[in-house]
């Protein structure tokens, strides 16, 4: 059945892809020479202030980063009504990196689709779209996953991941499941900077590894 599922599913995700000056009077007591001294003192300071200001900000955008770095360190998740926490290690892809916990491989499948296969079980996998905004639009799409998703399942439903993006710094995203019996196909759409990303997880209740993908997926920069 999962076989048949990512067959629909990938001939089904074709995707058609087609940014006032200020004035002060000055004391009429001040002489023209004592004008320039003043403007010229103002002016320094001004820009020695505005430097010292985006070099904070630099500084605390690097401080902010390289914390966001090490909380991603490990990941946690629910498998099967048990919360898990695995060590994640930064795999590449064609077009980003990725985190990922012990027993997944990234495996090419064509230019910007790799697929994450759980190395345990190959019908636990998750499908790896990375595309750049130029390349299409979110709403687009999110349009294009929606199509597919009733293409393989009329009952298929919004999936709510608000509890996974919180701390990931998207622009925007959706999120679809549909069930069949004992398995479940979901969908992930985001936008992250210049980065629009799709996931499609495969994903049975006797593996339930759909959390930790979505979450590895998340991760992708």
């Amino acid at each position: 059945m999962s076989k048949t599922i990512q067959l629909i599913i990938t001939l089904s995700l074709s995707i058609a892809v087609l940014v006032a000056c200020n004035t002060a009077e000055e004391s009429t007591t001040t002489t023209e020479s004592e004008k320039e001294t003043v403007t010229a003192t103002t002016d320094s300071k001004e820009v020695n202030e505005s430097v010292d200001t985006e070099e904070t900000a630099a500084e605390d955008t690097q401080k902010e980063e390289d914390t966001t770095e090490e909380t991603q360190s490990t990941l946690t998740f629910y498998s099967k009504g048990e919360s898990k926490t695995e060590e994640l290690t930064e795999i590449s892809g064609e077009r980003y990196t990725l985190q990922a916990i012990p027993g997944f491989s990234l495996t090419p499948e064509e230019p910007g689709k790799d697929m994450l296969i759980y190395d345990q079980d190959d019908t636990v996998s998750m499908r790896i779209e990375a595309l750049t905004t130029s390349a299409t639009t979110f709403d687009d799409l999110v349009a294009n996953t929606e199509q597919t998703m009733a293409a393989i399942s009329e009952d298929y439903k919004p999936y709510d991941i608000s509890a996974f993006v919180e701390d990931q710094n998207l622009s925007n995203s959706a999120a679809y499941v549909a069930n069949f019996d004992t398995e479940e196909v979901i969908t992930v759409v985001f936008l992250k900077a210049d980065k629009l990303v799709r996931l499609t997880i495969y994903d049975n209740t006797e593996v339930d590894l759909s959390e930790a993908m979505i979450k590895m997926g998340l991760t992708i920069k």
